[in-house]
């Protein structure tokens, strides 16, 4: 099952998520996200996006809106 994500639908704030490796190569593979594993998780449970395999918890964040927080926080 091949799923593809719709930049449009996906919010620019910070999302937790469950991600298989399938799934995660592809939030790799758009180079649109910062992503990061949750390291205090060790445990595996079913992928959120597909809901079939099991993966790790990630933070993923878009690119653009770390840049906008960087941002804010240099001007303050």
């Amino acid at each position: 099952m091949t799923h593809r994500i719709n930049m449009k639908t996906i919010s620019s704030d910070v999302m937790y998520m469950c991600l298989c490796p399938v799934c995660l190569g592809q939030f790799f593979d758009t180079h649109d996200y910062i992503i990061s594993r949750d390291r205090h998780i060790q445990s595996k449970d079913c992928c959120d996006f597909c809901n079939h395999r099991y993966g790790y918890d990630y933070i993923i964040q878009s690119k653009g809106a770390g840049q906008k927080h960087m941002r804010e926080a240099s001007e303050q």
